[in-house]
């Protein structure tokens, strides 16, 4: 939730802008940058609250879980929103008392959707700046040779088991009657393959199998002594 500090600066900004929740929405964004930023509909809502019980809080009657919304309940899921994305239908429920078939309505009435998190490599401070002065040569690079990127040969390994790889939140099999599937994942007599794959220009090098316990020694090895001859097939 807003703070009433919070709240009270959105009705001041609400009043001089004479009543307009989206200019206010806009004022205020440029006034409190760092600020968690309400929906442009909270404006009216705090200050009509204000009006009517004399406060920005309101009671919630506990007993059961209404499907239907009022103003205020409508308010309390956006705020809820607002102030941190990450929090489920569930969790809105039960924090506000509203049915989750309700919140999702409310959500998406908005235009907001429930979009997943994109995994990606975690970096050290010490990171950046390689990675700025790596950027600052290719761009370099580029302008003296449109064609440098082509040049440049942009690699990666991974492993795979027989496991597979699944997504289980995506994985599923439509059928009348529930088919009890299961996915085999954990055996007792694993095994693992670690690949190589190079691309450069228009052209895939590999994948080239790698040893399984790979190290540092190993893949200099490799990068010294197979690589070239691997290099040497294509018409660059």
């Amino acid at each position: 939730m807003f703070s009433n500090e919070e709240m009270r600066d959105m009705v001041c900004v609400y009043s001089t802008e004479n009543f307009n929740g989206r200019r206010a929405h806009r004022i205020y964004l440029e006034m409190y940058p760092n600020r968690r930023q309400p929906d442009f509909k909270i404006f009216k809502n705090l200050y009509d609250r204000l009006g009517e019980t004399g406060s920005f809080h309101h009671k919630r009657d506990s007993a059961g879980r209404p499907k239907t919304l009022n103003s205020e309940q409508e308010e309390e899921i956006l705020v809820r929103v607002a102030e941190n994305p990450e929090l489920s239908t569930r969790r809105i429920s039960m924090e506000t008392g509203v049915s989750k078939s309700t919140v999702w309505k409310t959500l998406n009435k908005e235009g907001l959707h429930p979009y997943h998190f994109t995994p990606v490599q975690n970096l050290l401070q010490t990171d950046f700046p390689a990675r700025q002065d790596f950027a600052h040569f290719c761009r370099l690079q580029q302008n003296a040779d449109p064609m440098f990127l082509n040049k440049v040969l942009f690699t990666d390994e991974a492993t795979f088991t027989r496991r597979g790889v699944f997504n289980f939140r995506n994985k599923h099999a439509w059928d009348l009657e529930n088919p009890h599937l299961v996915s085999e994942r954990h055996f007792q007599h694993e095994f693992k393959i670690k690949v190589w794959c190079g691309l450069i220009d228009n052209y895939l090098l590999g994948p080239f199998e790698l040893p399984p316990n790979l190290n540092g020694k190993l893949y200099l090895e490799f990068l010294q002594t197979q690589l070239p001859n691997y290099l040497d097939d294509l018409p660059l």
